[in-house]
C-alpha cells in the first residue's frame, strides 16, 4: 500500500510540474492564451535586425512580442509611403497605444537586439482599434553612425582632395621656378644687385647725394633757382610788371573795342598799304628806264671806249626827232650799231 501510495504521488508530482512547464512556455509563447492580446501592423522600409519574438515597448516597457515579418509585401497592399515591409505585433489589450504614435526600431544596448518602440503618443487621437496599421521608422543607432560620417565627411573629403592636388601643382611650379636656371633665381640675382647698386647710389660721397645737395643749395632762397622763382613771383604778383602790362593791354584793347579804333586803325592801314604799292610801282618802273640806259652806256663803254671823248661820233634817238622809248617792266634789250 505505502508503494502505490508513494508511485501515485510521484505520478502526480509530474504531471502537475508538466502542466506547470507546459503553462510556462504557452505563457512566453504565445501569451494570448492567457491575457487578451490586440494585434498591430507596422510598415517600415528595412527591417533588419527585428526578428519573431523580438520584444514589443511602450514607452520602455515591455507590452508584447513580434509575432511575424512579411517581406515584400504586395504592391497593392503597401500604404503611402511605399513601403515593402511589414511587422506584426501582438500587445497586451490593456496597454494604451493611441491611433497617433511614433513606432521605431530601436536598439537599446550597444549589443542588443533590435526591438518596437511605441512612444509619444497623442491621448486626444483615442485609443487604436485591433489590426490597426503604423507607418515605423528606424532611430539612429551606432550602425547608423558610420554611413551617416561618411556621408557628411565626403564633401569635406572632396574639397581636401582637391586642395592636396593644388597643394601638389604649387609644389611642382615651386620647384620649376626655384631649380638651377629658373627665372626666380635670376630675378633674386638681379634684385641682389639692385640693392647693391642701390646702396652704392645712396652712400654718403655718392654722385646722388652729391646732386641732391646741389639740388638742395640750388632750390634754397639764396640760389640761382630760388632767386629766379621770387624774380618770377615778383613779376607775376599783383604788383608787378608782368601783371601791370596784361592791366594795360586789357585796357588799351577795351578802348579799341569802345570807340572802334581797332576798325580805323586797319582802315588807315590798308589805305597806306595800297599808296606803298602804287609808290614803289612807279619807283620800279623808273630804276627800269635807270636800268636800260645803265646798260646801254656799259655797252657802248666796253665795244667803242674813245667815244667818252668825242661822244658826238654816236647817233642817239632822242637828237633824231624820235620819242624815247617807254619804261617797260622788262624792257627789251636794244641792238647796238657801232660806226666806224
Amino acid at each position: 500500500m505505502n508503494i502505490q501510495r508513494n508511485e501515485v504521488r510521484t505520478g502526480l508530482l509530474v504531471l502537475i510540474t508538466l502542466a506547470a512547464l507546459v503553462a510556462v512556455l504557452i505563457y512566453l509563447g504565445a501569451p494570448g492564451v492567457f491575457i487578451p492580446q490586440h494585434t498591430y501592423y507596422i510598415f517600415v522600409e528595412n527591417a533588419a535586425g527585428i526578428k519573431p519574438g523580438a520584444q514589443v515597448l511602450l514607452a520602455g516597457r515591455k507590452i508584447g512580442q513580434v509575432r511575424e515579418l512579411y517581406s515584400p509585401v504586395p504592391e497593392k497592399d503597401r500604404p503611402n509611403p511605399k513601403l515593402e515591409t511589414q511587422i506584426e505585433v501582438q500587445v497586451n489589450s490593456s496597454a494604451h497605444i493611441f491611433n497617433k504614435v511614433k513606432a521605431q526600431i530601436t536598439q537599446p544596448t550597444m549589443l542588443g537586439d533590435s526591438v518596437i518602440d511605441f512612444t509619444s503618443g497623442e491621448e486626444d487621437s483615442g485609443l487604436a482599434a485591433d489590426g490597426k496599421h503604423f507607418i515605423g521608422e528606424r532611430a539612429a543607432s551606432l550602425s547608423d553612425l558610420a554611413p551617416t560620417v561618411m556621408e557628411r565627411l565626403d564633401p569635406v573629403l572632396g574639397k581636401l582632395t582637391g586642395t592636396l592636388d593644388s597643394l601638389q601643382k604649387t609644389s611642382d611650379n615651386l620647384s620649376k621656378l626655384t631649380a638651377d636656371g629658373a627665372a626666380l633665381p635670376e630675378a633674386f640675382a638681379e634684385f641682389k644687385q639692385f640693392g647693391i647698386n642701390l646702396n652704392e647710389i645712396s652712400a654718403y660721397e655718392s654722385p646722388l647725394r652729391r646732386s641732391l645737395q646741389n639740388l638742395e643749395t640750388l632750390t634754397s632762397d639764396q640760389g640761382k633757382l630760388g632767386q629766379s622763382l621770387n624774380h618770377l613771383a615778383e613779376l607775376t604778383g599783383p604788383d608787378g610788371s608782368l601783371s601791370k602790362t596784361f592791366q594795360n593791354t586789357e585796357k588799351f584793347t577795351s578802348e579799341l573795342t569802345a570807340n572802334d579804333n581797332a576798325g580805323a586803325t586797319l582802315r588807315n592801314f590798308r589805305s597806306a598799304s595800297d599808296n606803298l604799292n602804287r609808290t614803289l610801282t612807279q619807283i620800279g618802273q623808273q630804276f627800269s628806264v635807270i636800268g636800260g640806259n645803265l646798260a646801254e652806256a656799259s655797252d657802248t663803254v666796253k665795244r667803242q671806249p674813245w667815244r667818252l671823248i668825242w661822244p658826238t661820233t654816236k647817233k642817239y634817238p632822242e637828237s633824231a626827232g624820235t620819242p624815247a622809248p617807254r619804261a617797260s617792266p622788262t624792257p627789251a634789250p636794244k641792238k647796238k650799231t657801232s660806226s666806224r
